[in-house]
């Protein structure tokens, strides 16, 4: 055991005293990402934005119905054209001085009230035009709020039927909070298990293929340790590095999230029990240690550095398309998180989605459990090779 320590706080020493290490591995990755992801939402729900809309023979009826749907703070400001101003206004648009252009026809509210059916297509049939610009997610953005508004008038000038009116009931049988659960669930195992295994990718192949690279592996080779100690040792290390570089990322990517999806944090905080995120951390945890003894294994076999990460690059494939299938299909089958990585998916997509079993949780962790043990196993038979270790 004292071995085991010694290797362990080599690795540490090796590692936290390298600055460029540490600010590369586990602040900036965290960092970065919740920089960007949260940038990305501000983008993509800006409700500060206020819309350009030139309007002429603005309708009342529309207006108000409009107005209705925006809320208390509407974010479409209406300015009342003449006809013969339409293609300076359209001009404005492809400038990006203007987000969009509505024309009703003259009278358009008469029409209506005359209570008249003309239709669709027909001469009689009152046309609204809108002209936006589609390479431009403003323009494209407050047109789908007119089209939304004028349906809505289409539906209360008909009243041919209702869908989903309030006296009647119907609609989403799922509240919004399960719907982002379920987002959570598909989008989350995926970049947890992308994190992992780049956390891992950052240190594995230096402890193992750089020493064999630079030729210090043969120094603790003639040490006074056991090849199974060492082997743990740095298995160990290496899993804690990679954990702690993986966890930066997630929490980067956890915090950012909700802004992603036009939410808050603390909603995402609120829709799990300590015990969900306790779990979490355990699967994380035994992917870590799947993860890092594959890529030692790899690495043990390779000559340098850049050819353990070749070697790596398929195996990153597989990962990444094991961590896609929980945006394909979830199981609850015990037998199905026997298989290790896809058992670390299933069981996170459970856990986002709230309806974890913990018989499964138990299955995933006691049988990555077994492969750890089988892998290094297998890596301490490979230190005592020195045809592998030595690449003779």
């Amino acid at each position: 055991m004292k071995n085991i320590l010694t290797i362990i706080s080599k690795e540490f020493a090796r590692f936290f005293k390298d600055r460029r290490l540490v600010l590369g591995t586990l602040l900036l990755p965290g960092l970065l990402i919740f920089l960007l992801y949260t940038l990305m939402g501000s983008v993509l729900y800006d409700d500060s934005h206020t819309y350009t809309v030139k309007a002429v023979h603005l309708s009342p009826t529309f207006a108000q119905i409009f107005a209705a749907e925006e809320g208390e703070e509407p974010s479409v400001r209406f300015e009342e054209i003449a006809a013969s101003e339409a293609e300076a206004a359209k001009e404005e648009i492809l400038a990006g001085n203007c987000d969009a252009l509505i024309v009703f026809p003259e009278d358009f509210d008469a029409i209506l009230a005359g209570g008249s059916y003309a239709p669709p297509g027909g001469e009689n049939t009152p046309n609204v035009q809108i002209w936006y610009d589609a390479s431009s997610g403003n323009s494209s953005s407050v047109y789908s709020l007119m089209r939304s508004a004028l349906d809505t008038l289409e539906d209360n000038i008909s009243n041919r039927f209702d869908v989903n009116s309030p006296a009647a009931g119907g609609g989403s049988l799922t509240s919004g909070e399960e719907a982002a659960a379920s987002f959570y669930a598909q989008l989350m195992p995926f970049l947890i298990l992308t994190l992992l295994f780049s956390g891992c990718m950052g240190v594995a192949p230096e402890s193992i293929a750089g020493e064999k690279e630079r030729g210090t592996i043969a120094t603790l080779m003639v040490t006074p340790v056991k090849r199974s100690e060492l082997v743990v040792g740095k298995v160990v290390s290496l899993s804690v590095i990679s954990a702690l570089s993986a966890i930066s990322s997630f929490i980067g990517t956890f915090l950012s999230m909700p802004k992603l999806m036009g939410g808050n944090i603390g909603d995402l905080f609120a829709a799990y029990s300590a015990w969900e995120y306790l779990a979490l951390f355990a699967v994380m945890l035994s992917a870590v240690l799947l993860i890092v003894s594959l890529i030692s294994i790899l690495s043990s076999l390779a000559k340098s550095v850049k050819e353990a990460t070749t070697y790596s690059v398929p195996l990153m494939i597989v990962v990444m398309l094991v961590g896609l299938s929980s945006m394909l299909f979830t199981t609850s089958v015990p037998a199905a998180h026997l298989i290790p990585i896809f058992n670390c998916v299933q069981v996170m997509s459970a856990i986002f989605a709230g309806n974890f079993s913990a018989v499964n949780l138990l299955i995933a962790l006691g049988s990555n459990l077994v492969y750890i043990v089988l892998l290094v196993f297998a890596l301490a038979r490979m230190f005592k090779s020195e045809r592998i270790m030595f690449n003779r």
